[in-house]
């Protein structure tokens, strides 16, 4: 059965929100004593650490410094224990984590700094963490040898399989919209387009498309790094993926935009320009099938990838990324 918030998080209007959305319902999820009990035993065993079961938590709670981290848990007492960074698909601010270790070392006992992401993410988040913050190695993590305070990555994923443990029906039926809307947010779940309009009207739900790309792209970077998404003056919004060809390593971007005249797609694969070996993969891209398929416009090439209609999230990153792929086949064949 389709839920509300299934249909609702399609659109940009909710979705460009959806980390608050997501870090308000875990909050409110959190008033019933089951889910914070199951909640804190998750944390316990998932950091290695134990903490108290029943904290109170709150959103978006104001920092000393002005900084708000999404969660904070407190104990009954109001002392601090464990702070809680929720992302989707974001990077981590400026001095976001550090801002949010020096508040908690100012708490006279022990504490805990989360970092909640889709666990697609986890890896590269532990990654990102040594990259943000004093922290090295790899986590969990002590902010030094004689500090109580632990630093760690849990995903969303694991949270809401221990949240269903809650069996009240009230609390499960809010749990069920909870679940349906990040799935949705995350980029996990994603309604069919059924026509050509409503492939037309994508900016109504653009949000989609960029998790589209954003799935798409993880994919086919394969074993390089992921590189964070990007915006160009355009509108193009999209990441880039860069793979060997020979000494060289030429990159090529995915991204959504308005499309070009006689397009509908608002998904494009793109080589700029710039890029190392750009003459040879534009002759090889030129002289193959996919000649029909080019677009040039300001020096770039441009490859439309197509939406199928009526097909799952699945079965539509599925699709785009074999498309991508063929094109991938061509651009970097050996030297």
């Amino acid at each position: 059965m389709r839920l509300l918030m299934t249909h609702l998080a399609q659109f940009s209007s909710l979705s460009k929100q959806g980390e608050l959305l997501c870090t308000q319902g875990l909050a409110y999820l959190l008033q019933n004593p089951d889910a914070r009990k199951s909640f804190g035993d998750h944390i316990s065993k998932t950091v290695g650490r134990t903490i108290n079961s029943d904290l109170t938590w709150r959103a978006e709670a104001r920092q000393k410094d002005g900084a708000r981290p999404d969660l904070e848990g407190c104990t009954a007492d109001g002392k601090l224990v464990v702070k809680i960074e929720a992302k989707l698909g974001a990077a981590f601010g400026e001095g976001q984590l550090s801002s949010y270790l020096g508040d908690l070392q100012e708490s006279p006992h022990s504490g805990m700094l989360l970092v909640l992401v889709p666990q697609y993410r986890v890896a590269a988040m532990k990654a990102s963490v040594p990259n943000a913050s004093p922290l090295t190695g790899d986590g969990p993590w002590q902010h030094n040898a004689t500090s109580d305070l632990t630093v760690a990555v849990i995903d969303w994923e694991g949270v809401l399989v221990t949240l269903r443990d809650v069996r009240s029906d009230p609390f499960r039926g809010d749990l069920a919209q909870f679940e349906a809307m990040y799935r949705v947010l995350a980029g996990h779940d994603i309604e069919p387009l059924r026509s050509v309009s409503e492939l037309l009207a994508w900016r109504e739900r653009k949000e989609v498309f960029v998790n589209l790309v954003d799935r798409v792209t993880r994919r086919l970077a394969q074993q390089s790094r992921v590189l964070p998404m990007g915006k160009d003056p355009d509108d193009y919004q999209r990441r880039y993926v860069c793979l060997p060809l020979g000494a060289e390593q030429p990159c090529f971007s995915v991204g959504v935009r308005d499309p070009f005249a006689g397009y509908t797609t608002p998904i494009w694969l793109r080589f700029h320009r710039l890029t190392p070996k750009f003459s040879v993969i534009r002759e090889r891209l030129v002289a193959s099938g996919l000649s029909q398929q080019l677009t040039e416009c300001g020096g770039h090439i441009w490859i439309h990838l197509d939406i199928p209609l009526n097909a799952d999230g699945e079965s539509l990153v599925d699709s785009l990324v074999e498309q991508a792929q063929w094109v991938i086949e061509v651009a970097y064949q050996p030297l």
